[in-house]
């Protein structure tokens, strides 16, 4: 990228394109099992190993829920699997479904914008134009962003800066594709915490291709009704190549081609419709669970 020439262009005027997500998946739970004991296991089967045997009434760290119920809990420095049957998700009042705080969206006119795409990610956002400077946030590989000036290497962007060894300089068609992308992310996390129903789709209960194909609809895109036919839209991506709005495939304990499907958000993270207990929530793809049956991701917005 020609830096000086990309930074004499730029203006005062910028777009807000940022989004703020709370971690993944994570709650305490109470162990609920009357006068027995419940079997922490090394792995979400019955054919798993037993780590330890958790008494009626123990507190655990859920660090996330998987689709076939099971949780992956942590427990005095102990990490394995129980059965969901027996752990009720401790919510608490300030403590409510998973959630996050989107960004608000702002736009201004500006003459000749340049925008610069993330080679690279994460990327973090930085309060000043140096490592120095503390962190305020991230962008992931692939995500495009209006700039307003240039400072010693760095691009400054309404979030803060960014270094420009890791961007590219790109056109306003990407911008625009990413913008879209992004309001397809934007709008999905809104159902964060809405329940899971075989079959659903629509927001009285959503089963995971339900979620996805509910949330392109309301874009204007129709896309397949099963997470194994979803393979068939959009373009194949690697796991490097993910963007924000991407499908993510996984396969697990089945002959078919795909038995789950979510929605790529970024900063490796996905949201989903999991379980009828956790309904729709925030997952990392670097779960041992949801990495190990990782499979492709594909690209709806071109």
């Amino acid at each position: 990228m020609n830096f000086k020439r990309t930074a004499a262009r730029l203006t005062a005027a910028v777009l807000l394109v940022s989004s703020l997500i709370t971690p993944a998946f994570a709650l305490t739970g109470t162990v609920t099992t009357d006068n027995s004991v419940l079997r922490l296991r090394s792995e979400p089967s019955t054919d798993g190993s037993i780590l330890k045997k958790l008494a009626n009434g123990t507190k655990v760290e859920v660090l996330d829920a998987l689709t076939e119920g099971w949780y992956e809990v942590s427990c005095e420095g102990t990490t394995g699997y129980v059965s969901d049957e027996y752990v009720t998700l401790d919510w608490g009042e300030s403590d409510a479904k998973p959630a996050v705080v989107i960004g608000e969206n702002k736009s201004a006119d500006a003459e000749q914008p340049a925008y610069v795409k993330v080679v690279e990610g994460p990327l973090n956002i930085r309060s000043g134009a140096g490592t120095e400077f503390d962190k305020v946030g991230s962008l992931s590989t692939g995500r495009v962003v209006e700039v307003l000036g240039a400072e010693s290497g760095w691009y400054k962007i309404e979030a803060g800066y960014i270094c420009g060894d890791y961007v590219v300089e790109t056109d306003k068609a990407q911008a625009q594709s990413s913008g879209l992308a992004q309001q397809v992310v934007d709008y999905a996390l809104q159902f964060v915490g809405y329940p899971y129903v075989y079959g659903g789709s629509s927001p009285r209960g959503f089963d995971c291709s339900g979620f996805t194909s509910y949330v392109y609809k309301h874009f204007g895109y129709n896309i397949n009704r099963t997470a194994s036919a979803q393979l068939n839209n959009g373009v194949a991506v690697s796991r490097s190549e993910l963007q924000p709005g991407d499908l993510v495939m996984f396969r697990k304990n089945t002959s078919k081609p795909a038995s789950h499907v979510g929605l790529y958000i970024g900063n490796g993270q996905f949201v989903h419709a999991c379980t009828s207990r956790v309904g729709v929530i925030v997952s990392s793809l670097s779960s041992n669970y949801y990495s190990t049956g990782f499979i492709g991701g594909r690209r709806i917005i071109n």
